[in-house]
């Protein structure tokens, strides 16, 4: 049944991309995302800059375009009355602008002048994605089939740093010739030490936060996961041991369909899953995660990263991990609650190894990240048919 569902919906697809090329290309960016930090941190540059073409955002209400003068129309996803505006506006669009793997693309021809750029939604890896997951590779012909023509549509990736370009070339299967060293938008923010003192101030009084040390626990999501929720943290034994001089926010990954059963307790805070986490990322003294990428942002601010492993060979089996992933990492690991206990009491963590992790996945983004990507969307909009 499901595999019938694909076929009249990659269907519906293509027939209505064609149809829609009937139409001639308009000045019109759509953006396609799944994540709101990149795509607001342009959109919001697009206004200051006054890059002001009709903009499509499918996408929930969380990237807010409200008090902005472009000329916007939101999609919302799931939603089948707008499945065929959004095939239009994809298939008309001079820029399309995506932060994730979108099937919708696969109804696309990228017709002359016209961009697809690929701008992720996250500026380092950890894991394996694209067609280096494990668990893609274990799909049907049909199902690669696929993946590879969205794969094809993307004209440029962007990235912060050589070393996230040599992933998105095996990742996306794209060549140097269209790899962007602009730095990703999203970092612009944490060169802003203004806003960076804002959101402290705000997040602090917003999770009623005490005058003790902040771990941030942030995981990335599971597939197997997603809808029930299993913290594998031993918060018991946590408060145990660190309660006088910690207090511990939990943020799980947005893409969980379930809420946890909270427990009411001074030790613990849980941050909403709506609260973007780089919100929180300046009152945190210490971050715990796994294989998601806040490493990559969180490291600019110069502070302590512990990795909770305790599904390692689990993971690397199921979805794929970096090569040389231990030695990529700028922080200790630990598979027990225990383990991380003891990392965190011993408080030696190798900060210059950390401002070099930070350097080296971010060389190319300095805080104006977002002024060159609009430079950019600017010279495609302009761009001639060829």
């Amino acid at each position: 049944m499901k595999k019938i569902a694909i076929y009249l919906y990659m269907f519906a697809v293509k027939i209505t991309g064609s149809l829609a090329r009937i139409f001639p290309v308009q000045q019109k960016v759509v953006f396609l995302v799944s994540f709101e930090e990149n795509p607001t941190a342009i959109i919001r540059q697009m206004e200051l800059a006054k890059v002001k073409p009709k903009t499509v955002v499918f996408y929930d209400p969380r990237v807010n375009v409200t008090n902005m003068s472009l000329d916007f129309i939101q999609l919302k996803p799931k939603n089948l009355a707008q499945f065929i505006p959004l095939m239009f506006h994809i298939n008309t669009a001079k820029v399309i602008v995506t932060d994730n793997y979108f099937v919708e693309l696969a109804g696309l021809k990228v017709r002359s002048g016209v961009s697809c750029i690929q701008i992720w939604h996250a500026n380092g890896a950890l894991k394996k994605f694209g067609w280096e997951d494990k668990a893609a590779q274990k799909r049907t012909d049909t199902d690669k089939k696929r993946f590879l023509e969205v794969y094809k549509r993307f004209t440029n990736v962007l990235v912060g740093s050589d070393a996230m370009a040599a992933i998105f070339k095996k990742s996306f299967l794209m060549s140097e010739s269209q790899i962007l060293k602009l730095g990703i938008p999203r970092t612009d923010y944490f060169f802003n030490e203004q806003k960076l003192k804002e959101n402290y101030e705000w997040t602090y009084s917003k999770l009623n936060l005490m005058d003790k040390k902040i771990i941030l626990y942030a995981p990335t999501f599971r597939d197997n996961e997603l809808q029930s929720t299993k913290l594998h943290l031993n918060i018991t034994e946590l408060k145990a041991a660190l309660s006088n001089d910690y207090q511990l926010i939990l943020k799980l990954h947005p893409s969980i369909s379930q809420d946890l059963e909270k427990i009411e307790d001074d030790f613990v805070v849980y941050a909403d899953k709506e609260m973007p986490i780089e919100t929180i990322l300046p009152t945190v003294d210490i971050l715990i995660t796994d294989y998601s990428s806040i490493p990559f942002e969180f490291a600019l601010l110069h502070k302590p990263i512990i990795f909770f492993t305790y599904d390692l060979n689990e993971y690397d089996k199921a979805r794929g991990l970096s090569d040389g992933f231990l030695e990529t990492i700028p922080g200790p690991h630990a598979f027990t609650t225990t383990g991380l206990i003891e990392l965190i009491k011993q408080e030696t963590f190798d900060i210059e190894r950390i401002r070099s992790f930070a350097a080296e996945w971010n060389k190319y983004s300095d805080g104006f990240s977002s002024e060159r990507f609009v430079l950019f969307l600017k010279e495609q909009l302009e761009k001639q048919d060829s």
